[in-house]
């Protein structure tokens, strides 16, 4: 299933609206899932240096990438298609 990024720009966001933000991202990713449309919340890193938030989604298309982070009412600014690269790959 293809990955795909979520970039985020938050100014003044604090620990504890990003971890609200994660409880409900997880919520909707769920529902979402078990409505037939699987989609998933892998992670999520913070820049406190720019207040941007890149969130990683595994899901067969944008549209429910772009849906998820809808439902969970977080704002977002670009969804991109991703390719992974870890370690073990290479």
């Amino acid at each position: 299933m293809p990955f795909f990024v979520v970039k985020r720009d938050l100014p003044g966001v604090t620990p504890e609206v990003l971890q609200s933000a994660g409880i409900r991202a997880k919520s909707c990713c769920a529902e979402m899932t078990g409505e037939g449309q699987p989609v998933r919340w892998v992670r999520s890193f913070y820049l406190p240096e720019t207040a941007q938030t890149h969130c990683y989604f595994e899901a067969a298309s944008k549209s429910a990438v772009e849906e998820a982070n809808q439902r969970a009412r977080i704002p977002f600014t670009q969804i991109m298609e991703v390719v992974e690269m870890t370690p073990e790959m290479v």
